[in-house]
């Protein structure tokens, strides 16, 4: 797994062990986030250099994973029971600029389980609430499907300390984690965070 340093901010990428179970759905809003118009909408298809440019600039997302990015947006165009994800988008209204973006979907052979592949934010925005936003819309969303509960998985290293500090102060628990995952000296944490109003 090769990284780059990021500068040490609260709401930064979030880099997950891929699973291949995703969930198709339209999220549309417009609120004021500190001055701004923006909506979290689902993505146009004209929006996949945007939101390649947003996974770049965080300087952690590898060619690899660069692939990966583009095929869950060409999959979210063509919904299967392979592509069955949601992909939402932070856009600014004024420019159409887009500051973020998250991919979660559902967990299959679970109990109303999910999982949270990815919430990116664009370099110059991280640290303005852009990444709270698209939490908290998705777990709207989420709650609004019935969802038991949401899963997620980073590294522990050092490097990935803002983000789990992010994930915790916003009701996240930490649910297992596993030494020497991803790399010698480079363990795995997985994060739960439940929706107890919605259990049976």
């Amino acid at each position: 797994m090769t990284l780059s340093t990021p500068q040490p901010i609260e709401e930064d990428l979030v880099r997950l062990h891929l699973r291949t179970n995703p969930l198709n759905t339209q999220i549309l809003g417009g609120i004021h986030l500190r001055g701004s118009r923006m909506s979290i909408e689902s993505p146009q298809r004209k929006d996949l250099d945007e939101i390649l440019h947003v996974a770049k600039s965080t300087q952690v997302f590898d060619a690899e994973e660069l692939g990966i990015i583009q095929e869950m947006f060409d999959g979210f165009f063509h919904p299967s029971s392979y592509y069955d994800h949601s992909f939402i988008v932070y856009r600014h209204e004024e420019t159409g600029a887009i500051g973020g973006f998250a991919v979660y979907g559902p967990v299959t052979m679970t109990d109303r389980v999910w999982d949270l592949y990815w919430i990116c934010v664009n370099r110059a925005e991280q640290g303005n609430g852009v990444g709270l936003a698209l939490l908290q819309r998705m777990e709207q969303d989420l709650c609004a499907r019935g969802a038991r509960a949401i899963y997620l998985e980073t590294s522990t290293s050092e490097l990935y300390h803002p983000a789990r500090n992010f994930y915790e102060r916003h009701g996240f628990e930490v649910a297992a984690c596993l030494p020497d995952y991803y790399a010698p000296g480079e363990g795995m944490c997985i994060y739960r965070k439940t929706f107890p109003a919605l259990n049976p």
